[in-house]
């Protein structure tokens, strides 16, 4: 694989629109060059791949911040109720991603914290159910059925697109 094809396939897992991956990798035609690249069996798996590891990254990142919601502390939460000397400084460095509502009141401040109960639901759905995947991605769904839309032709050179 060339250069600017591989330079294609990352911008097609960042960007999600086709004819502007071809663009910014540099084709002249890039309807055509993208009509041509999806044809392409090696192109389709680098999409595949990179959508894959995208897609495992964010599950990855899912499982983390449920599992700091499920188990995470709140005393930087409560430190927000007792403390009225806090600094612009000190609130940014206060970990309050377990706060979904916080409110000024007549009689304080009311702080809501995140529903434990939900996210550690949640973070067992997505752990049971990591073998259940299929193997394509929606995003490689969109593209092979744009591909087919457009009317790829195999074995195309696109150097020149």
């Amino acid at each position: 694989m060339k250069p600017r094809e591989k330079e294609f396939c990352r911008l097609m897992t960042v960007v999600a629109d086709p004819i502007k991956a071809a663009r910014k990798a540099g084709y002249k035609h890039p309807e055509r060059a993208w009509s041509e690249l999806s044809a392409r069996e090696e192109i389709v798996s680098e999409i595949r791949r990179r959508c894959e590891n995208i897609r495992s990254v964010y599950e990855h990142t899912a499982i983390c911040g449920l599992y700091k919601l499920a188990y995470g502390g709140v005393s930087d939460a409560l430190t927000l109720l007792y403390r009225d000397d806090l600094s612009e400084e000190d609130l940014r460095m206060l970990d309050l991603r377990n706060v979904s509502e916080i409110k000024r009141t007549d009689k304080g401040i009311e702080v809501k914290f995140c529903d434990r109960i939900k996210a550690i639901d949640k973070l067992q759905e997505l752990l049971g159910s990591g073998a259940e995947h299929g193997n394509g991605s929606g995003l490689l769904d969109a593209i092979l059925s744009s591909a087919e839309a457009l009317g790829s032709h195999s074995g195309s050179e696109t150097d020149d697109l």
